[in-house]
């Protein structure tokens, strides 16, 4: 039960960083159109320096690189089967909005935003090595998102093209994090701690971007919204189980099993809010869901954490 606290106290404290941008909407003190300036503050400059912070302070070795290849494969099989399955499912109502961004919401997840401080807070001792895996997971997400997700969101497949998979911010920052990695590239001090400010920055910033668009939705439309509660299910509790069962007979390491299920425990992500943002369609849907799936992880993450002894039983 200590882990279900741990996961409990860790989501309450994040959800609490939102409360500044809820009032400052509400309270008239910035305007609804700063959302989406703030949404590229985070995807254009606190995203890509998240991953080079969090690759830099990996440990070069070979079985290091090798569970990163290993997770890249988890994540990669992962995506495919949630939203593969949840786009046949919707494809013949993606005229709505709606159903478009559920499409997407139900497979990506906060990892990195969401998931570094959990972590943090689960394996204390030894999270500066297992945050090198949300990295892993966001940049594979964050090339989804780019390409696949928003041509769902936007109905346009021009979204799909290379230009798209190499150059967006989370592979940019991946790329030169892993030189970093790689080539034991020393970095000077004061750079690297505007880098790590920057990077740590994802976490209060992508929830203060949720308070904000809080105050902009109609709460009673937010909170009986039951296409947001099967949304959320699915994301919070039908992919985690998915996850468990694809690492289960897998010999992999422990923890590189339990950080890949407790990434896909994390709600949904503020990306799929971030992205309908910047693409201009959706936004009020994916606020709902993500505010709601944010809120209602406080209870699905801590009690899907509790499953975690499973992985230990083969």
């Amino acid at each position: 039960m200590t882990t279900f606290f741990v996961a409990l106290i860790a989501v309450g404290v994040l959800l609490a960083t939102a409360v500044p941008g809820y009032v400052l909407i509400r309270r008239r003190m910035i305007d609804e159109a700063c959302i989406p300036g703030a949404s590229k503050i985070l995807l254009y400059v606190c995203q890509p320096c998240l991953a080079i912070y969090t690759l830099k302070s990996a440990t070069n070795s070979p079985e290091t690189l090798l569970r990163m290849g290993q997770f890249a494969l988890l994540v990669i099989a992962i995506h495919a089967i949630m939203l593969g399955g949840a786009y046949l499912i919707l494809r013949k109502k993606n005229k709505d909005a709606v159903y478009r961004i559920i499409t997407i919401a139900t497979t990506f997840g906060n990892c990195a935003f969401f998931g570094i401080p959990i972590l943090e807070a689960l394996f204390p001792a030894i999270a500066s090595e297992l945050i090198v895996y949300t990295t892993v997971y966001g940049v594979i997400m964050n090339v989804l998102g780019w390409t696949v997700g928003s041509a769902i969101i936007a109905r346009d497949t021009s979204y799909i093209r290379l230009g798209k998979v190499l150059l967006n911010p989370a592979m940019l920052g991946a790329c030169v994090g892993m030189l970093l990695l790689c080539l034991n590239i020393p970095v000077q001090a004061d750079l690297y701690s505007m880098i790590t400010i920057l990077g740590r920055m994802c976490s209060p910033l992508s929830m203060l971007i949720m308070g904000m668009r809080l105050a902009t939705v109609d709460l009673r439309r937010v909170f009986t919204n039951v296409k947001a509660y099967v949304t959320i299910l699915i994301k919070q509790c039908v992919m985690p189980l998915v996850a468990l069962l694809l690492v289960l007979f897998l010999p992999l390491d422990i923890y590189l099993k339990r950080t890949f299920f407790i990434l896909a425990c994390c709600p949904a992500a503020s990306i799929v809010l971030n992205f309908s943002e910047i693409v201009g369609e959706g936004q009020r849907d994916a606020a709902g869901i993500v505010l709601l799936g944010t809120i209602l992880s406080a209870v699905t993450l801590p009690l899907m954490t509790l499953l975690l002894p499973v992985l230990e039983l083969i």
